[in-house]
C-alpha cells in the first residue's frame, strides 16, 4: 500500500482548514436583540474594491473605496436625520473601533460600476449586542447611470443606488425598538412558577 504524497496532505489540510474557517464566522442566535435608547448604536461599513483594481491599480482602488465610503456616509446621514430612530447613533470612520452598546454592521459586497455598466448596490447587514447577533438582511439596488457624467454627477448616481438598500435596512431595523406593549412584557416582574 502506497503512502499518501505530501501534497496530498497539504491539500487535505488547507481543505479542512477552509471549512473550518467558514464555520467559525458568527451565527445567528435565537435571541431577539432589541435597542434601548440610552445606548448608542455603532455602526461600521466594510467596502473593497474590485480585486483586480486592488493588484493592478491599488490607487484607484483606494480612490474608489473613499468615494464609496463618503457617498455611503452621506445617504445614511440623511436617512438616519428622516428616520429619527430613538437612539443615537455614531458611524464609525474606517479605522475606528466600536464602543460598548450594539453594532450595526453594514458590508458592501458590491458597490460599483458592473461590467454592463450598470452601477449596482449590495449590501448585508448583522446586528450584534453582548454576544448575540442577529442578521437583519441582504439588500440590493441596479441602476443604469446617467448618460457622460461627470465626477459629481456619478457621486450622486451612486448616492441614488445605494439608498434604496439602506432604506429597506432601516426599515428592518425599526423592528429591534421594543413598542410599548413588548417593553411591558420584558419587564414584568417573573412570577413563580405554578402561578398563571
Amino acid at each position: 500500500m502506497k503512502g499518501i504524497h505530501p501534497s496530498h496532505l497539504i491539500l487535505l489540510f488547507l481543505v479542512f482548514l477552509l471549512a473550518g474557517c467558514a464555520s467559525m464566522g458568527p451565527q445567528d442566535t435565537d435571541q431577539y436583540i432589541f435597542l434601548d435608547k440610552s445606548e448608542t448604536l455603532f455602526v461600521q461599513f466594510e467596502h473593497r474594491a474590485s480585486p483586480i483594481y486592488q493588484v493592478n491599480m491599488p490607487d484607484v482602488a483606494n480612490s474608489m473605496e473613499k468615494n464609496r465610503r463618503e457617498d455611503f456616509r452621506v445617504v445614511l446621514t440623511k436617512l438616519l436625520y428622516a428616520y429619527q430612530l430613538p437612539i443615537e447613533i455614531r458611524i464609525l470612520e474606517e479605522r475606528d473601533d466600536p464602543g460598548p452598546g450594539p453594532l450595526l454592521e453594514i458590508h458592501a459586497f458590491r458597490f460599483e460600476q458592473d461590467n454592463s455598466g450598470d452601477l449596482v448596490a449590495v449590501i448585508s447587514a448583522k446586528l450584534s449586542k453582548y454576544g448575540q447577533l442577529n442578521t437583519l438582511g441582504t439588500y440590493n439596488q441596479r441602476d443604469t447611470p446617467p448618460p457622460g457624467g461627470n465626477r459629481q454627477i456619478m457621486d450622486k448616481a451612486f448616492r441614488d443606488v445605494i439608498r434604496k438598500p439602506l432604506r429597506e435596512m432601516l426599515d428592518d431595523l425599526q423592528q429591534h425598538f421594543p413598542t410599548p406593549e413588548e417593553m411591558e412584557s420584558v419587564n414584568e416582574p417573573l412570577r413563580p412558577l405554578g402561578q398563571g
